[in-house]
């Protein structure tokens, strides 16, 4: 049977983050390994591309580590930023739910969104985030690699190259051992991910 993991490809450093996490063990009866047990200087080269986020409320997602292609890509460092003051208005509620529903039900997860980076440059990002563990064996952290998604590739996939709109293009789970959250309660209205679809 083939794991829903393997389709997180769209980065070298992805592939490496996955087969890395993968590896990690798991305390007994968990789905995800701890934090403790996660260091991404092992992760080959993939270090620049790499983001460490922690939970601490519904309020407060807070970026503990970020790699420099991401710093790059957004243009600002956001070491220490609050995932939810630097998000877009329009995408604020949507990403509490989407971060909130890969805690309750531990879930790997990809977005891609269309926005300005922090210096009013726009862009389509796409994320990964893998869960991880605190010291009682709840999710209270993620890992995840970020990319540009440009050209061909927007093609392919959106049925478009031109975004000029802040909005959430895709939003999905994948099964890491304890299912998926339904669409019904994350409040998902983003169909999930189809090629070659056009974007309005």
């Amino acid at each position: 049977m083939n794991d829903p993991l393997d389709m997180l490809r769209h980065s070298k450093a992805t592939q490496d983050l996955v087969a890395f996490w993968r590896r990690l063990p798991r305390p007994e009866g968990q789905v995800c390994p701890k934090r403790s047990d996660f260091s991404s200087a092992q992760i080959n080269g993939a270090l620049p591309e790499v983001f460490v986020s922690e939970w601490y409320s519904d309020d407060v997602l807070a970026i503990v580590q970020a790699g420099t292609v991401l710093d790059r890509l957004l243009g600002v460092d956001i070491t220490g930023q609050n995932i939810f003051d630097i998000l877009p208005p329009e995408l604020k509620e949507p990403e509490r739910v989407y971060y909130r529903a890969l805690r309750d039900q531990p879930c790997a997860g990809v977005l891609t969104r269309s926005a300005n980076n922090l210096i009013g440059r726009p862009f389509v990002y796409r994320t990964i985030q893998l869960p991880l563990l605190d010291p009682f064996g709840k999710v209270r952290y993620f890992v995840g690699t970020g990319a540009a998604i440009e050209g061909k590739q927007l093609e392919q996939e959106f049925g478009q190259t031109n975004f000029k709109s802040i909005r959430l293009l895709e939003r999905r789970f994948f099964d890491i051992g304890a299912g998926v959250p339904p669409l019904d309660k994350t409040g998902d209205n983003i169909a999930e991910f189809q090629p070659n679809r056009k974007v309005p």
